[in-house]
C-alpha cells in the first residue's frame, strides 16, 4: 500500500518543491550571476533574473532517498533513486528528470520550473508514469525569512475530492538538499514524505553555503 502512497507524494513533492536554507547571508543578499557549472559551458554568464538565479544550486545530478511516513509520523518505507536537473530555454527554466524504486515499481517523472514575472511566483509542471489525472501544476515563492522555497499544490483523488499539500526544500550545503512534503488537513499539516538528495560526486573545493557570495562576485574571487 505504501507504494501507491509513494507514487502520489513523490509526484507532489517533485511538482515543485523548494526550501534553500542558508547560513551567513542576510535577508537582502542575492546569489551572484555566474557561468553554469557541471559541464554546461554553453550557458550564458548572466541570469535572466534574480529568481532564476536562485535555481542555479539545483543544477546537476543527484542521488536520492525517499522516506515515507504514515498519519502517525512513523516511517513506512524508503526508496532510492536519481535525479538530473538541467537548464533549458536559454536559461529561463530548468528541467527535472526523476526516477526511483526498482522493477516492477519504478517511478519515472519529468518536470519543468520557471518564474512568472506577472504573478511573481514560480510555476511548475510535472508529468509521471503513475498519475491518472494529468500533469500536476504548482506555484511557489522564495520565503526570505526561512531562506527557502515554499510551494503549495493540490491533488485530485479518484472520487474527485481534492488534497492540498505544502512542499518545502532546503539546501543543507552545496552537496545536499532536503525536500519535505506536508499534507494539509484544515489548520494542521502532517509530514508525509522527505526526499534527501546528495551529489553522486562532490564538487571540488569546500562546501559552500548557498548565497554566501556577495552580489557580483565569482567563486574564484
Amino acid at each position: 500500500m505504501w507504494t501507491h502512497i509513494r507514487f502520489g507524494l513523490v509526484a507532489l513533492t517533485l511538482a515543485w518543491t523548494g526550501e534553500i536554507a542558508t547560513g551567513a547571508a542576510g535577508p537582502g543578499d542575492q546569489p551572484a550571476p555566474q557561468r553554469a557549472e557541471r559541464g554546461d559551458e554553453s550557458a550564458p554568464t548572466e541570469y535572466v533574473s534574480l529568481e532564476i538565479a536562485r535555481l542555479e544550486p539545483l543544477i546537476g545530478p543527484w542521488d536520492l532517498t525517499e522516506t515515507h511516513f504514515d498519519d502517525r509520523g512513523e516511517v513506512i518505507g524508503k526508496v532510492k533513486g536519481k535525479e538530473e536537473i538541467t537548464w533549458i530555454l536559454d536559461r529561463r527554466a530548468i528541467q527535472r528528470t526523476y526516477t526511483s524504486g526498482t522493477e516492477p515499481n519504478v517511478y519515472r517523472a519529468f518536470g519543468t520550473l520557471a518564474f512568472n514575472e506577472v504573478e511573481h511566483k514560480y510555476h511548475g509542471v510535472w508529468f509521471d508514469n503513475a498519475s491518472t489525472a494529468g500533469p500536476r501544476i504548482t506555484k511557489g515563492e522564495w520565503a526570505d525569512e526561512n531562506r527557502a522555497f515554499v510551494f503549495t499544490l493540490e491533488s485530485v483523488n479518484q472520487d474527485g475530492s481534492k488534497m492540498r499539500y505544502k512542499v518545502v526544500e532546503r539546501f543543507v550545503h552545496e552537496e545536499k538538499r532536503v525536500a519535505t512534503t506536508y499534507l494539509i488537513k484544515g489548520d494542521e499539516s502532517v509530514k508525509r514524505m522527505v526526499v534527501t538528495y546528495t551529489r553522486p560526486v562532490p564538487c571540488p573545493g569546500r562546501l559552500r553555503i548557498i548565497d554566501d557570495l556577495a552580489p557580483g562576485r565569482r567563486r574564484d574571487e
